[in-house]
């Protein structure tokens, strides 16, 4: 009887072509892992700088931000700066925030360069002169 020499080599073959397959298989969850994990930073990131943005025009709009009332009139960008406290507290919770801060440049300092801020140009009525409202998250 003859010895065929190859017989085994069929199957280390077969378990060496697994090896790169394999390889590859974690390479391309991995990177799905990255991909998956950007986007879904980008997406929290954009929710919350739209968030700021409605919470900014509705402080500089409406009599119950920080705008100026009379008993007729609203008057967009005039800014009470004594309305304006206390107001983050009260939109914090409705806008389903952590962090907010709300404020006029001339009155408050405004929060580290790791906030996204959004700025509006406001009249301040107390002073009678041009300010920066930030709100910030």
């Amino acid at each position: 009887m003859r010895k065929n020499r190859f017989k085994g080599l069929a199957s280390y073959d077969g378990m060496f072509s697994i090896i790169p397959i394999l390889l590859l298989t974690v390479f391309l969850l991995n990177t799905m892992h990255y991909v998956l994990y950007d986007s879904v930073q980008k997406v929290n990131s954009q929710e919350k700088f739209n968030m700021l943005v409605v919470i900014a025009d509705y402080v500089v709009k409406n009599a119950d931000g920080g705008a100026y009332s009379d008993n007729e009139k609203v008057y967009p960008n005039l800014m009470e700066p004594s309305q304006i406290n206390g107001l983050e507290e009260r939109l914090r919770e409705r806008a389903g925030m952590e962090e907010l801060f709300i404020g006029l440049e001339s009155g408050s300092s405004i929060p580290s360069d790791e906030k996204m801020c959004i700025y509006r140009i406001v009249v301040n009525r107390g002073t009678g002169e041009i300010d920066r409202l930030f709100v910030c998250g």
